[in-house]
């Protein structure tokens, strides 16, 4: 996915890309709401974003926030949300979440759509937990998975989904007050359910968003 800049970040479905112009994309939309829905909360606050992408959420939070650290462990990403979307109260570092580093404790942590990309949920919540200032707050959003099978999802970078009760249960060994808020499992589609048993719509898993095949 090309930048503003030219800076190139490939599309390997680990990570969400903002669009580009003239391009519309529901998991996009879905993806930046996590980022809006927070952004009342961070003003004038210091925010970590574990998992931070291409960085369009981060300049979105950094709007309102006093401070805004994104982190991936991908050094392209990384280069990517530099070049992209950067401000001057956003700092961005390579670092792995499972070894979070930081002197200071941040007011806010976030990471959306990321804690299923971890074998050890448990350890990955507690890093963040440990992020965070006392009185502070730790927003998490995960896909809400019907029937999860442990190392068996479609997504090769899953590894951890999780329906309602294996969240709740989750976040219940670490966390002593928290509420779990989302959107419900949409009524099937009947035309998509026939659809999705069409080998060319199996086939566009595997093509990135700028393949011509899907335009």
């Amino acid at each position: 996915m090309e930048g503003q800049e030219g800076l190139v970040l490939n599309d390997t479905g680990e990570r969400m890309l903002p669009t580009q112009k003239g391009e519309v994309s529901l998991v996009y939309s879905r993806h930046r709401f996590a980022y809006e829905y927070v952004a009342k909360y961070v003003e004038g606050k210091s925010v970590l974003d574990v998992g931070c992408g291409a960085g369009y959420g981060c300049q979105l939070l950094s709007q309102t926030a006093r401070q805004v650290v994104g982190v991936d462990q991908n050094a392209s990403a990384i280069d990517y949300c530099r070049h992209n979307f950067n401000a001057d109260n956003i700092e961005y570092i390579c670092m792995d979440g499972n070894k979070l580093e930081f002197e200071q404790k941040f007011d806010i942590v976030v990471t959306f759509q990321v804690i299923e990309h971890f074998h050890d949920v448990s350890a990955f919540i507690e890093q963040l937990k440990n992020a965070v200032a006392p009185g502070g707050m730790l927003l998490i959003s995960t896909p809400n998975v019907r029937q999860p099978e442990p190392e068996t999802s479609e997504n090769p970078f899953h590894f951890s989904e999780m329906n309602y009760a294996q969240f709740n249960e989750a976040l219940s060994k670490h966390l002593n007050n928290f509420r779990i808020v989302g959107v419900g499992y949409a009524s099937p589609n009947r035309l998509r359910q026939a659809l999705a048993k069409s080998p060319l719509y199996k086939l566009g898993r595997f093509l990135n968003r700028g393949s011509r095949l899907k335009k």
